[in-house]
């Protein structure tokens, strides 16, 4: 198979190429403003053997490459590291300083006391917090914390917008995390304005020993992929108020009541019975309902599974008059043995519901499959988007929700590495275009 190299190049001007079997460039559009040439991958060689990668999504992302260079794509996201900080306290003035989590990470991903991270002054020495700056306000997408001591402290993350308003972005309670470092990534399905700080709440009594902090970044974008009518107070978070399942283990620990409220066991990683789980390890298919206090436009749904996680195989919403509504399907897999929070994200469905129904594959994820709380998120009204935005805009917020998949797909092993690491590169490209025609 002959593969031809996906890039595009952007000036002022539009032009558009696409290579045929043999290689060759053909020119497809021709403009004043935006030039721009995208070679794609053919679906066989000169010797004529089939292709046994996915091409059609490779060819589908060099055409979303080349709307996006149409207008200004100001909602494709970008990731920005600390600029400014201050804290509660510090270590030291040079290492171990609150100024060692400016910039890109300097630890991760090694583990361990490093003096290139922030530290507080003390250990187990309850709340402390850092409050970051970055350099330009954003539509924040996700917050990225890089933990590499005694990892697991974070309980709180806040953003502060553009007016001062501070707003509770993420909270839970702290616990050890396990021996290495990770990635702390926080998703916003809540704030909807500009925010240019974030403040990061550590309980270091949580976690024994050093807590330390490397790095934190935001991903966001420059124009809001919000509705235009979505205003902050119609966001609705809701944890569970009620809850049941197919079985349980016993009738006081590890109920289905454990599953309602806030998250009593993440971020912590174990058999703990303040969460659900089944009565049987590898017992097949099980699965659990919430109910929720207020119905709503669901946008998406965080699954905090805290033992032996990836064994959700289905999402359901249940609307008003009972009927079930498939929002997201996949295959259980074995996933890294640490607690986690899946975001299931509901670009289907847009009926009112208050209960949520969550299918399990118990037989394909090996030992007891734990869920410790389960948040819904939605609005009190359904914007009619396609209305209120421009095809450039929705466009973006597609690319967006493409990127969030990929990632995923990476996170959990969907997809070939060396396939999401072609279609990550295509998004990066698609990116830097999209920076450079702002």
């Amino acid at each position: 198979m002959r593969k031809h190299t996906s890039w595009i190049r952007s000036r002022v001007g539009l032009a558009a190429e696409v290579g045929d079997e043999r290689g060759k460039a053909n020119r497809i559009i021709q403009g004043d403003r935006v030039e721009a040439t995208v070679f794609g991958i053919t679906p066989h060689d000169e010797g004529g053997r089939r292709m046994t990668r996915n091409w059609w999504m490779i060819s589908l992302l060099a055409v979303l490459v080349l709307l996006a260079t149409i207008g200004k794509a100001q909602c494709q996201s970008f990731t920005q590291w600390a600029i400014s900080v201050t804290a509660s306290s510090e270590y030291g003035s040079g290492d171990w300083s609150a100024q060692q989590m400016l910039g890109e990470p300097d630890v991760y991903p090694n583990y361990g006391d490093y003096g290139r991270a922030w530290a507080p002054s003390s250990r187990n020495n309850g709340l402390q917090w850092a409050d970051l700056g970055f350099a330009e306000a954003v539509y924040v997408e996700s917050v990225d914390i890089y933990e590499t001591f005694n990892a697991g402290a974070t309980v709180k993350v806040e953003l502060l917008d553009t007016t001062g308003r501070w707003h509770l972005l993420w909270d839970s309670t702290g616990g050890s995390a396990g021996g290495s470092a990770r990635v702390f990534s926080v998703k916003n399905g809540i704030v909807t304005v500009p925010c240019q700080r974030v403040r990061i709440t550590l309980d270091t009594d949580s976690v024994s020993g050093w807590n330390e902090i490397d790095a934190v970044s935001i991903t966001g974008s420059r124009n809001s992929p919000w509705p235009q009518t979505l205003g902050q107070s119609d966001i609705v978070v809701q944890w569970a108020s009620a809850a049941k399942a197919s079985s349980q283990y016993r009738v006081d620990r590890w109920t289905p009541e454990h599953m309602t409220g806030v998250p009593d066991v993440y971020p912590k990683y174990g058999d703990y019975d303040r969460a659900w789980t089944a009565a049987y390890s590898d017992g097949g298919e099980e699965w659990v309902e919430l109910f929720y206090d207020e119905a709503v436009h669901v946008q998406r749904i965080d699954v905090y599974e805290t033992y032996n996680p990836g064994a959700i195989v289905k999402a359901e919403i249940i609307d008003e008059t009972g009927r079930a509504h498939v929002i997201w399907e996949g295959t259980a897999q074995t996933a890294p043995q640490e607690s986690r929070i899946l975001y299931i994200e509901n670009t289907k469905v847009n009926v009112p519901a208050r209960q949520v129904r969550l299918v399990l594959r118990t037989d394909q994820v090996p030992g007891f499959n734990e869920i410790d709380a389960v948040c819904l998120i939605g609005t009190r009204t359904f914007a009619q988007e396609s209305r209120l935005r421009s095809p450039v805009e929705q466009l973006a917020s597609i690319i967006l929700r493409l990127g969030r998949a990929v990632k995923r797909g990476r996170d959990e092993r969907l997809a070939d590495s060396a396939f999401l690491q072609e279609l990550e590169d295509i998004l990066r490209e698609l990116s830097n275009i999209s920076s450079s025609t702002v």
